[in-house]
């Protein structure tokens, strides 16, 4: 079946390194602020926050923007790409749709972990606020088909249950 739509805006690699580089210069801005008001205390706390960074917040934020994808539908699957590489998963794996962030980040749940792992997140829109109602109305079509799906799949397992008649 032809894929119908992206769900994602076409530019998910610039998206994602102009997050990490926006991030950064915002937290660094802060620490040499902070340094240059506090004299020598202030620069022993801004190295500490700085390492603190480094070490423990910087590897979290990549990991998340990592799981930020490419994510095409149709009326039965998600289709998530990455690079050259692309999974199809049908609407019965999926969980869960729900917004993680007020710029419109959307996570997919899934039941199962896949090459991607149980959760996929995807940019639909750089104006989201502004064009909520488009995208919205967008992803309450794949709730919609995530719902259809979740009958359809109980269903035919209640139906694969039943016993033999004699």
């Amino acid at each position: 079946m032809e894929r119908s739509k992206s769900l994602s805006i076409k530019s998910v690699k610039i998206y994602k390194a102009v997050l990490i580089g926006f991030i950064s210069i915002l937290i660094l801005s802060y620490v040499a602020i902070n340094a240059m008001r506090r004299g020598y205390l202030g620069i022993l706390f801004a190295l500490i926050y700085f390492g603190f960074m480094i070490f423990y917040w910087y590897p979290s934020l990549l990991k998340f923007i990592r799981q930020i994808k490419e994510i095409l539908y149709d009326k039965e699957n998600l289709y998530v790409k990455e690079g050259e590489y692309e999974i199809q998963i049908p609407y019965h794996l999926v969980k869960d749709v729900e917004i993680v962030s007020l710029d419109g980040l959307y996570k997919f749940k899934l039941y199962q972990h896949d090459q991607f792992g149980d959760e996929v997140i995807c940019k639909p829109s750089l104006w989201y606020p502004l064009n909520f109602k488009r995208i919205d109305a967008e992803l309450n079509q794949i709730r919609a088909y995530v719902r259809k799906a979740h009958r359809e799949y109980k269903e035919q397992i209640g139906s694969d249950r039943s016993l033999p008649s004699n």
